[in-house]
């Protein structure tokens, strides 16, 4: 950051510098995942239609009540949270960079230091602005506004950047079929057609994705129009004061504190599972607040862990309201108490810490659920091959703390809501073609609509302007999967047959939480769970354009839950 923020870096941040041993690291670490990849796919080969009746794919329950190995960071006990939560400035890492003109963006190998006085090798995102440096830059920018941007591969292994949410022209998309050699560049120009929102960008690499962004390339992308505005003026919102971007992760990290990335046969297949939280890459992190209201733009940029938030005084829960989901402000706010949030979901709340009197200190949480992930020993097939377990000390579903918000005193600041926050048309679904989507398991891989993902293959064509509603399935025997739509957004508009902790949630109609309401471009499916989703095909680029549709758990995408769908001309 600026000369002024160090020492708010330092210890958790610390800094960011470029050398050939972290590159030398990471490159270690690419050449031993590739080498697993290789074994991964001969063990399903070997495995067969069996394992359709395996039970011990789930995530381990037992090792979460084990003690952590090498760190006082367990995010269980709230004593821990001693952390200074670090908000983004206006240069450094997670900067807010307001795009004013074209932008050379490097995917590079740097260092960062997380855990206090260790250093872990990163993959980041650095680009210059008006003499500022960035390392994953916040990206700001205007509804309607042109984005150019170059992006330079200074990594030893292809990449390419996917703007998560983002209306654009397929060839602008960040398809996989667009990555980048080492060395090479690519150029990104398109206009910005999405309504204001936090949305994100971060690798789509195929077969790379998933530890490319682990180790560090994504971020936000904010879209401001006139809604923000309005509300922001409302509510006395100022972005990196009481309006904080919130990107929650779990890693894991090893005896000396450097990033960890290993994944056995077992989280390849359900999802890559960390057991130290971070909030804006902060561990067991503190902030301290006014009585007042303050704005979360929640991103889940973790690879698989599913979190269900809440905000919590002792043991009371209490009430936040949601404004936005992932296409933006929602048409009206919802007070809630939870909500569940899955991997590339993100969920914008205001939160009254009013509610806490000074010297109080309120924790945002993910509570306990059942992760509905089939657990079980795999000595419970004779003739199983060991999978092993999850390395991971925290259990998908377990209750842990993410964020503490301390109290401090100040002037109780109160300030009146709007009512109405935006439009959401609902889209006409007369005359809509239905289309069914099936998610499966087979081979220990799965599939949608039985594919497994083919660079060249289309799976199926929508005609441009079409409006059709998508029934995604999931069957009982599997895992739950956040489904993401490339280059469109949708209307969640129906839940059928949702396990009892989520129709708990269904205040909205029609089976739907809050995490439904709004445009959205990712959407939770849980087993045994039906979703349909409406999506209006109309845009103006010409030509056909092919984009993606595919599982957000990212181990899941590297392993080929993902097709190609093509909007014909």
């Amino acid at each position: 950051m600026g000369g002024e923020d160090k020492d708010d870096m330092k210890g958790v941040k610390g800094k960011v510098t470029m050398d050939m041993a972290s590159i030398d690291i990471v490159e270690k670490l690419h050449s031993k995942k590739g080498i697993f990849m290789l074994k991964r796919r001969k063990l399903f080969e070997f495995m067969g239609a069996a394992a359709l009746m395996y039970s011990g794919a789930g995530h381990s329950k037992e090792l979460s009540t084990k003690p952590f190995r090498h760190y006082p960071f367990d995010p269980v006990t709230a004593e821990n949270f001693q952390q200074k939560l670090f908000i983004p400035g206006t240069s450094g890492p997670f900067g807010v960079l307001d795009v004013t003109g074209p932008l050379k963006i490097r995917a590079t190998a740097a260092s960062f230091s997380i855990l206090p006085g260790r250093e872990s090798p990163f993959l980041l995102y650095q680009t210059e602005q008006a003499g500022k440096s960035y390392q994953n830059p916040i990206l700001r920018i205007e509804s309607g506004a042109r984005f150019t941007a170059s992006l330079d591969n200074e990594l030893l292994e292809p990449t390419i950047i996917h703007w998560h949410g983002l209306h654009t022209p397929a060839a602008m998309d960040g398809h996989p079929a667009s990555t980048i050699a080492p060395g090479a560049r690519f150029d990104y120009d398109f206009k910005v057609r999405n309504r204001g929102g936090t949305y994100w960008y971060h690798t789509h690499a195929h077969g790379l994705t998933a530890r490319q962004a682990y180790q560090g390339l994504a971020s936000f992308f904010l879209v401001d129009d006139e809604d923000q505005c309005s509300l922001a003026k409302a509510m006395d919102l100022r972005l990196g004061e009481t309006d904080l971007p919130l990107v929650i992760q779990d890693k894991q990290f090893d005896a000396q504190g450097k990033l960890l990335y290993q994944p056995n046969a077992q989280e390849s297949m359900m999802g890559w599972l960390g057991d130290i939280v971070l909030a804006n890459l902060t561990p067991n992190a503190v902030q301290t607040v006014t009585q007042r209201t303050y704005r979360l733009r929640i991103l889940n940029g973790s690879n698989s862990r599913i979190y269900r938030l809440a905000f919590v005084k002792g043991n009371t829960p209490l009430s936040f309201t949601v404004i936005g989901t992932d296409g933006g402000l929602i048409e009206r706010p919802e007070k809630v108490v939870g909500a569940f949030v899955a991997p590339g979901e993100r969920l914008d709340v205001l939160f009254d810490a009013g509610q806490g009197q000074p010297g109080t200190d309120i924790l945002l949480k993910s509570l306990a659920f059942d992760a509905m992930e089939n657990e079980g020993p795999a000595s419970s097939m004779p003739g199983m091959p060991d999978m092993g377990q999850s390395t991971s000390r925290l259990a998908m579903g377990a209750e842990f703390n993410i964020l503490k918000l301390s109290v401090i005193a100040g002037v109780r600041l109160v300030a009146k809501l709007p009512t109405r926050l935006s439009q959401v048309k609902p889209i006409r679904l007369e005359g809509a073609t239905p289309r069914n989507i099936k998610l499966s398991l087979k081979n220990m891989n799965f599939l949608i609509n039985g594919r497994t993902f083919s660079m060249d293959e289309i799976a199926f064509d929508v005609k441009q302007g079409a409006v059709e509603i998508w029934s995604i399935s999931n069957p009982k025997v599997g895992m739950p999967h956040p489904m993401h739509l490339h280059g469109f957004s949708f209307q969640v508009i129906e839940r059928l047959n949702s396990p009892p902790q989520v129709s708990a949630l269904a205040r909205f109609g029609k089976g739907r939480t809050v995490s439904d309401l709004g445009w959205k471009d990712t959407v939770l499916v849980w087993p045994g769970e039906t979703v349909r989703i409406a999506i209006d095909f109309a845009h103006d680029f010409p030509g056909s354009q092919t984009y993606l549709f595919h599982c957000h758990n990212l181990e899941h995408e590297d392993a080929g839950m993902m097709i190609n769908f093509r909007v014909q001309a």
